[in-house]
């Protein structure tokens, strides 16, 4: 990644309904016109937001439409009690039907949960590309996933999601490489900080609704070209997780980015850019 930080323009956001909830929008279109219809849609991962995806949107806004969105329940977006795999497709879709995106034209780009979403999508629909980042067959819930699903805020609140020694190196072991530097991490804790403090408790308890979430039963009915990049160190998502999904998805490739953990946006930005870029190039 370089030196450089960057940041996403805020001027190309906005709120569009979606079913009901009003969900944030990046859509790179209020800026730039494109001669290509393809269109690039990020899904980021659970508890994430836009700006997760800062690196990559500023990459590839110049050459192709870009949409980013808080998925519901995630950063502006509205925070439902409840979500369900149905609530994120159908919004999914209801979004390109707003802005007038085809299927045939979209390349979904999934981080983590987000790439649950993706794969589930294209599943259904006849898509121009897939890129999963980290993602799932199936989720394993931990001990603290069990601990925040089953116990009251007050135990795991300021444990787990306010910034104190414990959570720094939670956080450092858990989503980063060995290899990531502090300059790193530190730049990812100063993006999320507060939003992790003001995120309401039960968002963190969505994913016990997925915890059926089993695409070993239907992932080789993905047809689309499928680019699948993990970190070799991941914790959150193992390579083992993405190996899985190669094999099982009959139009796809497996690249395993070294010296990288789940937060592959931010340590391997540049990396990650190339090879997505690569990868739409040759659809």
């Amino acid at each position: 990644m370089s030196s450089e930080r960057t940041s996403i323009d805020q001027s190309n956001l906005l709120f569009i309904e979606l079913n009901g909830l009003k969900i944030r929008v990046y859509d790179s279109s209020k800026r730039y016109s494109y001669q290509t219809p393809l269109t690039i849609i990020f899904l980021h991962g659970s508890p994430g937001q836009i700006s997760n995806w800062k690196y990559q949107i500023s990459y590839f806004e110049g050459k192709y439409r870009v949409i980013a969105y808080d998925q519901r329940g995630y950063g502006e977006s509205d925070k439902p009690i409840e979500v369900t795999l149905k609530d994120y497709l159908d919004d999914l879709t209801s979004l390109m039907s707003k802005l007038d995106i085809s299927a045939e034209d979209a390349v979904l780009i999934g981080h983590s949960f987000g790439g649950m979403v993706a794969q589930a999508y294209a599943r259904d629909h006849v898509i121009k590309g897939l890129v999963l980042i980290g993602s799932l067959v199936k989720i394993k819930p931990d001990i603290i996933d069990k601990i925040i699903w089953h116990l009251p805020p007050i135990f795991w609140r300021r444990l787990f999601f306010t910034e104190n020694p414990f959570t720094r190196k939670m956080y450092r072991d858990l989503f980063f490489s060995p290899s990531t530097s502090d300059e790193i991490f530190g730049e990812f804790l100063e993006d999320n900080k507060e939003y992790l403090e003001s995120l309401p408790a039960h968002v963190f308890r969505y994913m016990k609704f997925f915890k059926d979430y089993d695409a070993s039963n239907w992932l080789s009915e993905v047809n689309a070209p499928t680019l699948i990049i993990v970190g070799e160190d991941d914790k959150v998502t193992p390579k083992d997780e993405s190996i899985k999904i190669h094999e099982l998805l009959p139009n796809s490739r497996l690249v395993i980015l070294e010296k990288a953990g789940h937060l592959v946006l931010y340590e391997r930005a540049s990396d990650l850019n190339k090879l997505i870029d690569e990868f739409i190039k040759e659809l």
